[in-house]
């Protein structure tokens, strides 16, 4: 009875251990929201610009505290955030916009200042400033975005200097389901 037993036993148990070893890893909530050792501090030629309104998950409006090389101290500017894409909140809303828009929102409340750097393309066809955005914590908000999945990658060349940081964060959160990745169909 007892080598019935252990015929039955060890090999259960060899495939236990053999599950827990080939899981795939599956990246935690805070390793998806971080991405701790991969994001860059604020740089140091970023400007300073106040938030006066939040549009969508993507887009903004702020006012330029200082002048800065590429663009002058002005009021209610539009901004668009460089490297991501998020669900529109245009009739009809998409999946996850409202989600995003309350994200961004929470990254950057109105009356908020938070610090601004461009990439090589200053400005989109729209006429809006192209911007990476910091909070005043060093939280970096298109980076923070992606990650959690209520934005997606979106690379418009020459503006790609954190493009690799944005897709390992999309995946990692694509895998997770984070987001708009598992709540949206």
């Amino acid at each position: 009875m007892k080598r019935a037993l252990g015929v039955v036993i060890v090999p259960c148990v060899l495939v236990g251990v053999w599950l827990i070893v080939t899981r795939p890893e599956t990246p935690s909530d805070e390793a998806i929201q971080l991405g701790a050792s991969e994001v860059p501090a604020r740089p140091d030629d970023a400007f300073p610009v106040t938030v006066v309104s939040v549009w969508d998950g993507d887009t903004l409006h702020a006012d330029v505290d200082s002048s800065h090389p590429g663009v002058a101290a002005s009021d209610d500017v539009r901004v668009r955030l460089i490297g991501i894409d998020t669900p529109e909140v245009s009739d009809p809303a998409e999946c996850w916009s409202a989600e995003a828009k309350a994200q961004l929102t929470t990254l950057a409340p109105v009356g908020t200042r938070l610090w601004a750097a461009f990439d090589d393309d200053p400005r989109d066809r729209y006429d809006r400033l192209l911007l990476y955005l910091w909070t005043e914590d060093g939280r970096f908000i298109n980076h923070e975005l992606v990650a959690t999945g209520s934005a997606e990658t979106m690379t418009i060349a020459p503006n790609d200097a954190y493009a690799a940081l944005f897709a390992a964060d999309e995946a990692r959160a694509r895998a997770a389901g984070a987001g708009q990745w598992g709540g949206c169909p």
